[in-house]
C-alpha cells in the first residue's frame, strides 16, 4: 500500500503542472485498456463545477469526435477559464474481473476487529489505461469506494500564466445531463470518499501518476 506521504508528495508536485503534456495525456487516457477505447473522457468545465464532454458544446453528446486540431482548441481555450477535467481512472464495484487480469490484489485490514465482527467482504475493481487491480475489504472497516457512475481523474486549469492541477472526483446521477467535479482534499478522514488518504483513492492515485504524460 502507497504511504500516507508518497500520495501527498504526488498530490502536491501535480499542482504545479506545468510538465503536464495535456494534449498526449488526454490522448492516452482516451484509449482505456481494459474497458476499451473511448471510455475514458476530458470534459470542460463550466461555474459552478457542472462539466460537458465536448459534443455537447455542439449541440449533440452522442456525436463521436476525433481528437483533432478542432477538439483541442476548444480544450485550450477552457484552460483559460474554469478548466478541464480529465477522467483517468475507474474504481468498480459491479465489473467482474477475473484475479488473471489484474497487476495486484490487494486486501485491506487496518483496524482491530475480531474474526466474528467481519462480515461482508466487497471487492473494488480499480483501472486506468495502463492497468487493473483490485481492492478487498470488509465493509466493516468504513472505506467509501466510488459509486458506477463516479471517476477520478485531474482538474487542470491556468492560474497567472501557470498550469494547476488537482485529483478529483466526477459524479452524476442517472436523471442529470452534466457531471459535477468535487476535488479531493487531505482534511477528510480516510474512511471519505473525497479523502486523499482513503486507501481506494491513494492507490487510484498511484496508478494515474503512471499514466500521466510528462512534456
Amino acid at each position: 500500500m502507497i504511504s500516507d506521504s508518497k500520495v501527498m508528495k504526488i498530490a502536491r508536485r501535480m499542482e504545479d503542472a506545468n510538465d503536464l503534456d495535456i494534449k498526449k495525456t488526454i490522448e492516452k487516457a482516451s484509449t482505456a485498456g481494459y474497458l476499451g477505447e473511448e471510455h475514458f473522457y476530458c470534459t470542460v468545465i463550466e461555474d459552478g463545477g457542472l462539466t460537458h464532454m465536448v459534443p455537447e458544446i455542439f449541440g449533440d453528446i452522442y456525436k463521436s469526435m476525433k481528437l483533432d486540431n478542432l477538439y483541442f482548441d476548444i480544450i485550450s481555450k477552457a484552460l483559460d477559464h474554469e478548466g478541464i477535467y480529465i477522467s483517468l481512472g475507474y474504481c468498480a464495484t459491479n465489473l467482474i474481473v477475473p484475479d488473471s487480469e489484474c497487476s495486484e490484489i490487494i486486501e485491506y485490514d487496518d483496524y482491530d476487529l475480531d474474526d466474528d465482527e467481519y462480515e461482508c467482504m466487497v471487492e473494488y475493481a480499480l483501472i486506468t489505461a495502463d492497468e487493473v487491480k483490485k481492492f478487498r475489504v470488509y465493509a466493516e472497516e468504513g472505506i467509501a469506494g466510488h459509486e458506477r457512475i463516479e471517476d477520478v481523474g485531474l482538474i487542470v486549469n491556468i492560474i497567472d500564466g501557470d498550469y494547476r492541477a488537482y485529483f478529483a472526483l466526477r459524479s452524476t446521477d442517472q436523471c442529470m445531463s452534466s457531471f459535477r467535479v468535487l476535488p479531493f482534499s487531505d482534511n477528510y478522514p480516510k474512511e471519505h470518499p473525497l479523502s486523499l488518504i482513503n486507501p481506494i483513492n491513494k492507490i487510484l492515485i498511484e496508478m494515474i501518476d503512471r499514466t500521466i504524460v510528462l512534456k
